[in-house]
């Protein structure tokens, strides 16, 4: 998705930014070839959003495709807004928290399964073991906070298509 993984991994530490999504999940998961990595889910705080995306779009050439301020579907109060991106075939979607944290949006996924991240230090599984095993439990929040919705539903198929036990 990058043509400069040193600038990149700069980029990560100076801005606290991470990178998580199906990128990361084919990293740690156990069955080689069984996620098929279609974009980069790039996730920073408002504070870096300029500098994040003048990386991607003037040192890695990548265009604006459409930006989307609260998403119902992310089902994440962390989430101010999000920017598509694309460079030919390639994707990155530049995910905005306005909270003073990249991971939050992260740490109120749908399912476990999904709770990975690559810092610019560290890969980062929450639920190793679980994920590794093709396991995952829905986040109790999705209940508790009334987020269910279809669009959950199909992200939860998703999984259960990559053979995920939900």
């Amino acid at each position: 998705f990058v043509d400069n993984a040193e600038d990149l991994v700069a980029l990560l530490d100076h801005t606290a930014t991470v990178i998580s999504g199906s990128s990361v999940l084919s990293l740690v998961q156990a069955k080689h070839g069984a996620i098929i990595v279609c974009d980069m889910d790039v996730y920073t705080m408002e504070k870096f959003e300029g500098e994040v995306l003048k990386h991607f779009k003037e040192k890695e050439g990548y265009k604006s495709m459409q930006e989307v301020v609260k998403k119902t579907e992310y089902s994440s109060l962390a989430i101010s807004k999000i920017v598509k991106l694309s460079k030919g075939e390639k994707e990155v979607d530049l995910i905005i928290s306005d909270w003073s944290c990249s991971l939050a949006p992260i740490l109120q996924f749908h399912t476990m399964a999904v709770m990975n991240y690559i810092t610019a230090c560290s890969i980062v599984c929450l639920y190793l073991w679980w994920t590794t095993a093709n396991k995952s439990f829905i986040n109790p929040q999705m209940y508790l906070k009334d987020m269910t919705h279809l669009h959950t539903v199909h992200v939860l198929m998703k999984y259960k298509r990559r053979g995920f036990q939900v």
